[in-house]
């Protein structure tokens, strides 16, 4: 599978990112050093050969018409409301717990891939948030249009559970790396656009996304073509998580990648953070930083925030579902593969006590409402046909 990623991977990647953990530590023992420069270096070709059209059906395990019979009934109960749970497989033959959102829009659908924070796992997307009427970050962009995928990091949530060392920090971005190329399979299948990409990042996993997209080959397809990412939103970032410091990375991606950075006011060390590179990222028109009066910190914030999930749906919408790329063919690459495949209906979460009465209350009014139209028409009727019977009448009394 390692041909898959030349370019990317490989002792290249080790040596990048280990270079980062050491720049992040550095920057934690001398907040005065300078940032490093963007590495301006080529886009690698990652091999392949380029697609002539889309194959949305060809040895596709999550086309509807390749799945098993219970799976397509379950689609089918769902109104189109529902997502794939699998086993996507890394470069290294790693299985990581995914799951993947195809949006209704097809060959015109942006894309979001959501990195949860260190600890956490993907179910953070997938809980209810206050403000998105119970339902989960995945499901309401999904519904938005957009395509989704989540996954467990490794050793992280449904996978199984182990300390993290120096080497798996350097896996742990071409992870995203394999989600990227999961979504470029997509792309090729007509599932969606890559071009419009755009990626969520929590806590470390805010620090992590930076990185994986601070290297060249990231989020890219094809030799001399440009980043994919066109949307990076960090919740919470840490000054150095994982290793890797904030301030470094951001003066490379500022300039080149649209970015939202949101923290809580009263969440000091991300407040930190973000308030050390708001010099550089607000230099870009389209970057953005929002401070929200909440001490609550990583998925706490996603989900309990008021204002966090419009200011998230704002900036995608903005910086990639809006961007006007029309979809083409790419390299096809040697895609990783997935197993275990099931399907996921979304229900409609039950109403609240004072939703029903609320709901009962509407429903009596407009029966009460409708009711008195029916009577007030009956009448008329009836004097409408009292008219006309006594117009008859005149008729014949009249010589």
């Amino acid at each position: 599978m390692r041909d898959g990623i030349r370019g990317w991977g490989g002792r290249g990647l080790a040596a990048v990112l280990a270079g980062l953990v050491i720049v992040g530590l550095a920057a934690a023992q001398q907040p005065r050093q300078q940032p490093q420069r963007p590495n301006r270096g080529r886009l690698k070709n990652q091999g392949g050969e380029p697609l002539k059209k889309a194959r949305p059906n060809a040895a596709d395990p999550l086309n509807p018409a390749n799945r098993k019979a219970a799976d397509r009934d379950a689609e089918k109960a769902s109104n189109g409301t529902y997502h794939y749970n699998f086993r996507l497989h890394s470069f290294d033959g790693t299985a990581l717990a995914a799951s993947y959102y195809p949006s209704k829009l097809a060959s015109g659908a942006a894309a979001v891939m959501l990195v949860h924070e260190a600890g956490r796992s993907r179910k953070d997307f997938e809980d209810p948030v206050a403000d998105l009427k119970g339902k989960g970050l995945a499901e309401h962009l999904q519904q938005e249009g957009y395509a989704v995928l989540s996954f467990d990091l490794r050793g992280q949530g449904q996978n199984p559970r182990r300390e993290l060392t120096a080497e798996d920090r350097q896996q742990l971005a071409e992870d995203l790396q394999a989600g990227y190329v999961f979504l470029l399979d997509r792309h090729n299948r007509g599932d969606l656009n890559l071009a419009k990409l755009g990626v969520l990042g929590v806590g470390e996993g805010a620090n992590l996304a930076a990185a994986w997209a601070y290297q060249p080959g990231a989020a890219v397809s094809t030799e001399g073509r440009a980043s994919d990412l066109n949307g990076l939103i960090l919740v919470s970032p840490m000054p150095t998580g994982g290793g890797y410091a904030l301030k470094s990375l951001a003066p490379s991606l500022a300039p080149r990648i649209p970015m939202a950075l949101f923290a809580g006011e009263k969440d000091g060390p991300c407040k930190d953070a973000v308030e050390g590179v708001r010099g550089v990222v607000e230099r870009a028109r389209l970057n953005r930083i929002e401070l929200f009066p909440s001490p609550l910190h990583g998925y706490k914030l996603l989900r309990l925030e008021p204002k966090i999930s419009d200011a998230i749906t704002r900036f995608l919408e903005n910086s990639v579902k809006l961007r006007p790329t029309e979809w083409e063919p790419r390299y096809n690459l040697v895609p990783v593969t997935v197993s275990d495949i099931t399907t996921v209906r979304h229900t409609t979460p039950a109403a609240k006590p004072a939703e029903k009465k609320a709901d009962a209350e509407k429903k009596a009014d407009a029966e009460k409402k409708a009711d008195a139209e029916k009577k007030d028409q009956e009448k008329k009727d009836q004097e409408k046909k009292a008219d006309a019977e006594k117009g008859k009448e005149d008729a014949a009394d009249k010589p």
